[in-house]
């Protein structure tokens, strides 16, 4: 009998860890998170803020560009958006480097340094801190400079 309260215990304590655990993801789910990747990242890019959502799209550097360290990212606009928050992430899927608070659809980094590699950027347009359009993931590759 003994045995029996501690299982249902446990149960209980599961099932209310698990209801807690889904109430703190549903109240965060529109704030943002470049650093948010792998299953999460991708069911926030199949389905979006809505189906209503922005669409917002990388311009430069273009989509599996190859070439030296990117001197400038560019985007479309959002209506709507006060600020973006720009990412970039490795091929282990790690964040190498995070900007948030950009107020215009381009930024010039002075601070980012890649080593030769593939890496991938993203952006999240932004109104009052509210995630309102976040866009897919988008490669480039560093290359060696030239001897």
């Amino acid at each position: 009998m003994t045995s029996l309260r501690l299982r249902a215990i446990r149960l209980i304590s599961t099932t209310a860890f698990i209801a807690l655990g889904a109430a703190c993801a549903h109240h965060s789910a529109n704030r943002v998170d470049p650093s948010l990747r792998g299953a999460e990242a991708i069911n926030r890019q199949l389905q979006g803020s809505g189906t209503n959502a922005p669409k917002l799209d990388h311009l430069i550097p273009a989509r599996d560009s190859q070439g030296s360290l990117p001197k400038l990212f560019e985007w479309t606009a959002v209506p709507g958006a006060d600020s973006y928050s720009l990412g970039i992430w490795n091929e282990v899927d790690m964040l190498v480097w995070r900007h948030d608070g950009v107020t215009t659809t381009s930024f010039r980094p002075t601070d980012l340094e890649l080593a030769p590699g593939t890496y991938f950027w993203t952006i999240s347009a932004l109104k009052d801190g509210e995630e309102i359009a976040a866009s897919g993931l988008s490669a480039f590759v560093v290359r060696p400079p030239n001897p």
